[in-house]
């Protein structure tokens, strides 16, 4: 028996493969999220050496280390930490992430198909000790990237947006006579926040490894800003593309 396949394109599931995508369509939601944020001066030449062409450096140049705690998302529960910069895009800020790692699958996929969010397997971390709240990065296990360190102290009862969180999302070419990837476009989601309670207060940030690899120590720590805990629910969109390199 000869034929040809019935797999058209209004059949195709939202993500590969095709017939049983790995995870579903957004908007994905997430309750009682947690986080230690820190926003720190750094090296502006750093900074520019990786932000991709149609940005902007927000002056003075700034970074932004954080890491959560998702104990209820639509991709189960999972950590988070991400590396940022503070950028424009036609005069409107945004937040592009550099770097970012997870430690489940799902939202790895979802990450980095959907957005253009370059996530990595990583061991991450965040608990209290004390009075303190700290956060933690390996990659692989036993390699400490980064370890932050963070007290709260003073209540906070709104926060400012930066805008947009965006992500270079690449598509590498198939043919291997080109360098050039199939895709390369910067894609915005625009994320809801419900906050349940922020605190500020003091914070420190250390690389005690460093990796090739992973160069979390990228942007070295000039002067810490702000530091804030925060638990809150999202919700998160699909993108939107807001430049092609």
């Amino acid at each position: 028996m000869r034929g040809r396949g019935r797999l058209t394109l209004e059949r195709l599931g939202y993500s590969m493969p095709a017939d049983a995508p790995a995870y579903q369509a957004p908007p994905y939601h997430y309750r009682n999220a947690q986080a230690v944020s820190i926003k720190f001066e750094t090296d502006a030449d750093a900074a520019l050496d990786v932000l991709p062409e149609p940005l902007e450096l927000i002056e003075p140049a700034c970074a932004n280390l954080s890491v959560y705690w998702y104990p209820f998302s639509t991709f189960g529960p999972y950590h988070e930490a991400i590396l940022r910069l503070y950028a424009r895009y036609d005069d409107k800020p945004l937040t592009y992430i550099q770097q970012i790692f997870v430690d489940t699958e799902p939202p790895l996929l979802a990450g980095r198909e959907v957005w253009g969010f370059p996530k990595k397997l990583a061991q991450i971390e965040l608990a209290r000790d004390r009075d303190m709240i700290v956060g933690k990065l390996e990659r692989p296990a036993g390699v400490r990237l980064a370890t932050i360190v963070m007290r709260p102290e003073q209540p906070v009862s709104q926060l400012g947006s930066n805008g947009p969180t965006t992500g270079l999302r690449i598509i590498p070419s198939a043919d291997p006579a080109t360098t050039r990837p199939a895709l390369a476009e910067l894609v915005a989601a625009d994320s809801r926040h419900s906050l349940r309670e922020a605190w500020e207060g003091p914070a420190s940030i250390s690389f005690p490894d460093r990796s090739s690899l992973d160069p979390v120590d990228r942007f070295p720590v000039r002067r810490i800003v702000k530091a804030v805990y925060m638990e809150y629910d999202i919700t998160l969109p699909a993108g939107r593309v807001i430049a092609r390199l």
